[in-house]
């Protein structure tokens, strides 16, 4: 008998051993890996800052965690920057072929020049050879107009399709309990590099569009279809049509209206015309054409408010909000 049970745990011990030395190489191989990546976002211009990687998810996982992220794509061509306290690389043995990131759930974000933003979530990355999945629940983004929540995030990114459903939308006076569906697909070169404005002018002047394929949104009374294309002008500045179909719109006229988005006038004339268009029917859904040109956001040809203008620029600025156009 004690013969029997000695051999037990002798062998309950070489497999304790014998796992934790494969979850040590296999956290070595990782921090090597995901250092070798973070290297080559350096060369290609990125700004990656981190402590060193510390080996977790011991026993069914192997991982590893960088503390305080920076990563900033300004010099790199992408005018964007990412930080949080962490994120963890993972891989289970369950999804061997899937790599997982998280990162801790306070985070900040900044697009462009604009100030970083604080972003709150829960958060989780599946990266694939050819797609990415991400996942995300209880998310807020604290804007200068007040904050954005959102209460479940799914993305699916197939090459370079990606289906985005967003749920319990809320952001403050414009958009109460939304949920939005979206598919989209992105043609186009995309090179990176220390210059943005080249990036941007290569990929307009190589015929770079992104396609919405379909744009669902139902929030708060408002229920609306869209799909059309976005691109750049001369000017590096965005362009979009879409056709739309919208029932509801004069509640959601009012709530720009009342945030101060819009101006009085120009939703009282926005009224009158999609109301011709929907056929004088109240309640009625009305489909129209939706523009943005020169800077300018347009319904059914008439102009609603001005957007700031994109900086190229590498060097962060200050941002300035939206604007409404002189009538």
């Amino acid at each position: 008998m004690k013969t029997w049970l000695s051999r037990s745990l002798a062998a309950a011990a070489a497999a304790v051993a014998l796992h934790g030395a494969v979850w040590f190489y296999a956290c070595s191989r990782l921090a090597s890996e995901t250092g070798a990546a973070l290297d080559n976002l350096r060369r290609q211009g990125w700004e990656v800052v981190s402590d060193a990687p510390q080996r977790t998810g011991w026993p069914l996982a192997a991982g590893v965690r960088y503390g305080r992220v920076r990563l900033d794509g300004t010099s790199a061509g992408v005018p964007a920057g990412w930080r949080a306290d962490d994120l963890d690389f993972r891989l289970r043995a369950a999804q061997p072929g899937t790599l997982l990131l998280t990162p801790s759930r306070m985070q900040e974000v900044r697009l462009g020049g604009g100030d970083w933003l604080q972003v709150a979530a829960s958060l989780q990355l599946a990266v694939q050879a050819d797609s990415a999945e991400a996942v995300g629940r209880d998310l807020a983004v604290h804007l200068p107009g007040g904050p954005v929540t959102i209460a479940a995030m799914h993305a699916n990114l197939q090459g370079r399709t990606l289906q985005l459903d967003l749920a319990g939308i809320e952001a403050g006076p414009f958009l109460g309990a939304g949920h939005l569906v979206a598919e989209t697909i992105l043609t186009g070169p995309l090179l990176p590099g220390p210059d943005p404005a080249a990036a941007a002018t290569a990929w307009r002047d190589g015929g770079g569009v992104l396609q919405v394929n379909a744009l669902q949104l139902d929030a708060g009374g408002l229920q609306a279809s869209a799909s059309g294309a976005a691109g750049l002008d001369p000017a590096l500045q965005p362009v979009l049509n879409l056709t739309a179909r919208v029932q509801g719109y004069q509640t959601a006229l009012d709530r720009l209206t009342q945030a101060g988005v819009i101006q009085t006038s120009a939703a009282v004339a926005a009224k009158a015309v999609l109301g011709l268009l929907s056929g004088r029917s109240p309640g009625a859904p009305a489909t129209f054409p939706v523009s943005v040109a020169g800077g300018i956001v347009s319904v059914a040809g008439f102009p609603l408010l001005r957007l700031p203008a994109v900086d190229w620029t590498a060097a962060p600025r200050q941002r300035h909000g939206m604007t409404m156009p002189e009538q």
